[in-house]
């Protein structure tokens, strides 16, 4: 089993700190036009971009530009850190991290994910990098709903 990777982001400006996984780290860059998302997702290159672009990237709590990161080991972990869901950002609480040692995902996250269910997660325009929109479609009389992009969809959509 391949151990989790994490890293620990403080803002230059907050100093709020917080402990990110690999998934969340991937939707920070997406976000900040750092990475196109793909089908091989390469863990290595996604840390190595993330190591070297933290700084362009937006602190949860102030919004500022300027984050400072490393990769945080399991083993420097204490249990005060607070380690965010990868999926969801919420605090994984220190109980399950016992329970679960090197987990990512909160019970909440990792039931959903083992269910099958897609959650909010977020998709992103493979051409762009933007997050996608729902736009309805109908049909027929039968509206249903298809996933585009706000910046690359053809104009007579």
């Amino acid at each position: 089993m391949q151990q989790a990777i994490l890293f620990e982001i403080r803002c230059s400006h907050c100093a709020k700190v917080e402990v990110w996984g690999l998934e969340r780290a991937l939707r920070e860059l997406v976000h900040a036009g750092r990475y196109r998302t793909q089908a091989d997702f390469d863990p290595d290159m996604i840390r190595e971009l993330f190591l070297i672009h933290a700084d362009k990237i937006d602190c949860p709590k102030c919004g500022q530009k300027g984050l400072a990161t490393c990769i945080a080991p399991y083993e420097t972990w204490t249990w005060a850190d607070e380690v965010c869901c990868e999926r969801c950002g919420k605090i994984i609480p220190p109980e399950r991290l016992a329970a679960v040692p090197g987990t990512t995902l909160c019970v909440q996250c990792q039931s959903a994910l083992e269910r099958g269910d897609p959650g909010d997660a977020v998709d992103y325009c493979p051409r762009c990098g933007q997050i996608m929109t729902l736009k309805p479609v109908s049909t027929g009389g039968i509206t249903r709903y298809e996933r585009v992009c706000p910046n690359c969809r053809p104009s007579n959509r």
